[in-house]
């Protein structure tokens, strides 16, 4: 995947690019940090990210760059295999210099299409309430908030979890 959507600002090109990468390793750094930042520190689930959660066939890791596939990164998302066919996304992350240009959103449509290509069609995600800007963002381009997490027992406080049906 090397292109240029309609949603994209016509100076950003989006790939699917090596978890061990620069780029992947940059926004996930940056991601990481800004949750640190807003919610106090991660826990042991939230910083064990590796690249075999991500680098196909289980996953892919999407990275808007500045310019050519080879400009800076301006933000990045990952997908990766829970199990057949169920997906989660993680460190969804815009470079603050770049928000409110629509980057979060042309992200978002290239994991579902990455998601896709791997063979996923049914994905979960999960954000804080801290993070009102990635609410808005899922809840308008299609994801469902749910209250139950898939084994029956409520969303924990302070925790917002999406899913999303991806069609053909």
């Amino acid at each position: 995947m090397h292109r240029s959507p309609s949603a994209l600002p016509a100076n950003c090109t989006l790939s699917i690019e090596p978890y061990g990468g620069e780029g992947p390793r940059w926004v996930v750094a940056r991601a990481e940090a800004e949750l640190a930042e807003r919610y106090g520190e991660l826990d042991a689930s939230e910083s064990d990210l590796t690249a075999t959660m991500f680098d196909p066939p289980q996953g892919a890791f999407v990275v808007a760059r500045r310019g050519d596939a080879a400009g800076p990164p301006a933000g990045g998302v990952g997908v990766r295999a829970l199990r057949p066919g169920v997906g989660q996304i993680r460190r969804l992350w815009v470079d603050p210099a770049a928000r409110g240009r629509g980057i979060a959103r042309a992200l978002m449509a290239g994991v579902e299409d990455a998601a896709r290509e791997v063979g996923l069609t049914d994905l979960r995600l999960g954000t804080g309430d801290r993070q009102p800007e990635a609410v808005a963002l899922y809840a308008s381009t299609g994801w469902q908030r749910v209250f139950v997490g898939h084994d029956g027992r409520p969303v924990p406080d302070r925790h917002i979890w999406f899913v999303k049906q991806l069609g053909p």
